[in-house]
């Protein structure tokens, strides 16, 4: 055992996921991408901006927590040093810090979920952000990174305003800026500092809507007794440290969430403050430390070096004919093109027992590679001990390597049983096992075995088109530093039952890929086979062979444009082809998805989400074409379409991130479901926006976004981690148990007032998405709108607030995706001082309800009521149906127009609030 080998005990183990012991964080993992050149002062940078971190992190969470433990992964391009320790490449982290270089200079946080408590995948870092002496342009660097460490931890939101979803609300009678808290100083106008066109950002002007370009400039010279959220303000220097419940009298003022602030963190947490959020999660249920706590992290210096392997693969009598040869030709492939040079590999055969049938071999030559080949089985027999497999995959890691720890095992089973302690042996070895579930026959526990080791579980259903080669192509990585160099898959697919002895197909090749090019046809018998690629200018490549492996390598870099591939084979019945290239630069689109839940309970009602990250780069590809075939091992498979359009279950308009809910009808038993994501552009159409949310600054939402319209087609294929459904029953799949989804993006678009013979009469426009019937799929039946002047009765006791009933006005909801409008009309004599909040849910003809949506507030006039058609449904006063005259009762709205209209008696200030909508027929209920 070398004495590095030696050393991997005692500093790796755990290394992979964040723990906390004592309020000491551990194992933070700290990356750095091989695109970054060799610095060593970069080094010594991230461990002096990290140290100031811990102890900003340690007095923000009120003595709680601190930074321990922090490993810096270094890519293998750097060189090695005696004091390095080294540590085996993997294909991917749980939670980490990535340090690259790029377009995107905004320190950020990418999230799975976007949802509040969730926890981040990964926070962001330019080498830029981390090599500037001094204060950045988002605040000195400790603040930032609390900021996103509020982000990634806690999952706390920004409480700061942006351009797109408005800087200020009404309350009191003016426009407040979105703070936290209320009592920040500063000032109004226009610019990076607010130092003009103050005159035209009146907030007593309540009018009209405040200009777009009109802001709010927190004081950057108050003390930390008037300034508070970090969420909020991370570029100010007194600021340090997060918002708490604003009904608490214990709370200092200056501390106290806004909640009545329109902004990411309220409407996502429900208008609870950060604190309130943050004491929810583990971290802090112990109590504070000692302020005189030790915060300074220990730094250890990782590098990674070539990976170590094993694939363990079930040799038992149920995978006997197409099954072991399907893996028997995957085995192949994939040894031979995806395994990384120098890296290593073992092979495991189980059934009752297991055996090792090639040691850990390093991959250094051809040779090397046929001889791992050769130990790929043919032939089945016995029951299944999976267990056995892994534990003769631990043996064989811990005779090469002295400690396993950082190593990666690979299950591909059909079977069930014998697993016994191998599950805890793994997680006690600090290996990551990656699973692949060979159809709906196997372990369940194939799952776990994956979740709770860190690994990846993919299934192959044989029928479908997720295949043996397209699990493994989706696993397999050269690395955790490699994020930007690895080779990207264009195209995957897999043709049963071929009807003709040619199969054609196409796929593009964009600018940011093109550097050796493969095209790899597998095919379901060994016979003669040929294939012919066209380039976009007429080029062609050919190959064939007899076998059933055929790979065409397109020389050099291919250039862009649209190829047209043919292959003939005249015997096969099943073809399967893959395209793969790597990238020509550091900016490459690239696509990751996933699924949540991924164990789901069907007696819930909940609905899978699958989501895709779609990127060129750390920047968000915006208008992408992003679909998902869902597949459970039957004939039949099901299209969704994942959006990024900011209706649930999409968080953020145009960030990035496309999501979709999988039907009920496509889950229609117990076991697995699969599923593939396509995503697609089009030249011209698509494009990548540089500038996205990420960290504050005072001239954040004054960049000009630089958005760069992609003028080639490219295409990408992902396979997110597999859906375990349990407690189906067919009566429940017939029953409508599924709630429409959460409307998050109501707003006011106008204000407009003008006099009348009532006095003035103010106008506004209310607009938001459409839900669906299920989420956002189909349509819902109805609209509960509800107003408020507490928010809090809106928010958490939403039945309880007024009912605005607009089933007279036939307003029906339009489909899930289409904008809806609702235009408020106030008639006055007295002086709009009064605020209603206004809230609303989508409901099913289940009566299935939908969350509350985001709050929006009204400035309105004491008294006022609300008049539907001629008949009054709210009425804070006493007044009555008499008193509204009968020719305002025959007002009639042209248009598309819905009116609701009320007046004012002579003796009484009335408000009337007129509602309308574009006219729809009222659905049909069931």
């Amino acid at each position: 055992m070398t004495g590095t080998a030696y050393c991997l005990v005692l500093l790796v183990a755990g290394v992979f996921s964040i723990s906390i012991n004592n309020g000491r964080y551990e194992d933070i993992n700290i990356v750095i991408q091989d695109t970054v050149a060799e610095n060593e002062i970069l080094l010594q940078r991230i461990q002096e901006v990290f140290t100031k971190t811990s102890q900003m992190l340690f007095q923000a969470s009120k003595q709680h927590v601190y930074f321990g433990q922090i490993n810096i992964i270094l890519p293998k391009t750097w060189s090695w040093k005696p004091e390095y320790t080294g540590i085996p490449a993997r294909s991917e982290l749980e939670s980490y810090i990535t340090v690259e270089e790029g377009k995107v200079k905004t320190p950020k946080t990418q999230r799975r979920r976007n949802k509040c408590g969730y926890p981040g995948r990964y926070i962001y870092l330019h080498t830029d952000f981390l090599l500037t002496e001094g204060k950045t342009k988002w605040g000195h660097h400790e603040n930032v990174l609390v900021h996103e460490w509020g982000h990634f931890r806690w999952g706390l939101f920004d409480e700061y305003s942006t351009r797109k979803k408005g800087r200020f609300y009404l309350d009191k009678g003016v426009w407040n800026p979105v703070r936290c808290s209320k009592s920040v100083k500063g000032k109004v106008g226009k610019g990076t500092r607010c130092n003009r066109a103050a005159s035209k950002c009146d907030i007593k002007d309540t009018k009209q809507k405040m200009d777009k370009k009109c802001k709010f400039c927190p004081d950057e010279a108050e003390t930390k007794s008037n300034t508070s959220s970090i969420m909020a303000y991370n570029w100010i220097d007194a600021v340090s440290t997060f918002c708490d419940n604003e009904d608490d009298e214990t709370v200092p003022v200056h501390q106290r969430h806004n909640s009545k602030a329109p902004n990411k963190h309220n409407s996502n947490c429900g208008g609870r403050s950060a604190w309130e959020v943050m004491r929810e999660h583990n971290d802090f249920k112990a109590v504070p430390l000692s302020a005189s706590t030790n915060t300074a992290p220990i730094f250890k210096i990782l590098r990674e070096t070539a990976g170590y392997r094993v694939f363990v693969l079930d040799v038992s009598g149920s995978m006997q004919g197409t099954r072991i040869a399907r893996l028997y030709q995957a085995c192949k492939y994939i040894i031979q093109t995806r395994i990384p040079e120098n890296s290593w590999l073992g092979i495991v055969w189980f059934s009752t027992s297991a055996s090792t049938k090639m040691d850990i071999t390093q991959v250094t030559s051809q040779q090397d590679r046929d001889a791992l080949i050769a130990a790929v089985p043919l032939t089945t027999g016995g029951s299944t001990c999976i267990g056995c497999g892994i534990d003769e995959a631990l043996r064989i890691l811990s005779n090469r390597r002295g400690d396993p720890a950082g190593s990666e095992i690979m299950v591909i089973s059909d079977g069930q049983g014998g697993l016994g302690a191998s599950i805890e042996n793994a997680k006690e070895a600090n290996v990551i096992i990656h699973t692949i579930s060979v159809s709906q026959a196997a372990d369940e526990r194939m799952i776990l075995m994956a979740t709770e080791t860190g690994g990846i579980h993919i299934s192959y259903l044989e029928t479908g088109t997720i295949t043996f080669a397209a699990a493994f192509i989706e696993i397999l990585s050269s690395g955790v530093t490699s994020f930007a160099t690895e080779s990207t898959t264009l195209l995957s697919e897999k043709l049963d039952s071929l009807s003709s002895t040619t199969v054609s197909f196409s796929f593009d090749i964009d600018s940011s890929v093109g550097v050796n090019t493969t095209v790899s046809i597998l095919q379901g018998s060994s016979t003669d086979i040929s294939i012919e690629v066209q380039s976009p200018y007429g080029t062609v490549y050919t190959e064939q062979t007899t076998g059933d492996i055929l790979i065409l390598d397109i020389p050099g870099t291919a250039v862009t444009g649209k190829y047209n591939a043919t292959v003939t084979t005249p015997t096969s019945s099943s073809v399967e082809y893959y395209v793969t290239s790597l990238p020509s630069g550091s900016e490459v689109v690239r696509i990751s998805s996933w699924v949540t839940p991924i164990n789901l309970d069907f007696l819930t009602g909940e609905l899978p989400v699958i989501e895709a990250d779609v990127m060129k780069g750390r920047a968000a590809v915006l208008d992408a074409i992003v679909t998902a075939v869902v597949e459970t091992g039957g004939s039949e498979s099901c299209e969704v379409a994942l959006l990024d359009n900011g209706a649930d279950p999409d968080d953020t308009e145009d960030d990035g991130v496309y999501a979709g809910v999988i039907p009920r009808f496509c889950l229609y038993q117990n076991g697995r479901v699969s599923a593939k994501v396509y995503a697609r552009g089009e030249n011209g159409t698509a494009s990548v926006q540089d500038v996205f949310s990420g960290a504050g600054s005072p001239d954040s939402d004054e960049d000009v976004y630089n958005t760069e319209v992609l003028q080639d087609n490219f295409q990408r294929v992902s396979l997110p981690s597999e859906i375990l459904v349990s407690n189906y029953s067919s009566i429940i799949a017939n029953q409508d148990i599924t709630a429409p989804g959460r409307i998050t993006d109501v707003s006011i678009i106008d204000i407009f007032t003008e006099n009348t013979q009532y006095g003035e009469s103010r106008n506004f426009t209310i607009t938001w998405t459409a839900t669906g019937d299920d989420i956002n799929i189909g349509k819902a039946t109805e609209y509960e709108l509800r107003i408020s002047d507490d928010i809090n009765v809106l928010i958490n006791n939403f039945s309880n607030a007024e009912r605005l009933d607009v089933v007279n006005a036939n307003f029906t909801p339009k489909a899930a995706g289409e904008v809806e409008y609702i235009r408020i009309e106030i008639d006055a004599e007295e002086s709009y001082t009064s605020t209603t909040f206004f809230g609303v849910k989508a409901k099913d003809e289940a009566e299935n309800a939908g969350a509350v949506s985001n709050i929006v507030s009204i400035l309105v006039a004491n008294g006022y009521r609300i008049k539907v058609e001629g008949d009054v449904v709210y009425s804070p006063t006493n007044v009555t149906d008499e008193d509204i005259t009968q020719e305002e009762k025959k007002e009639n709205l042209t248009g598309l127009a819905i009116g609701i209209s009320c007046a004012a008696a002579a003796a009484v200030a009335i408000i009337a609030i007129i509602i309308i909508v574009y006219v729809r027929k009222q659905k049909q209920k069931a």
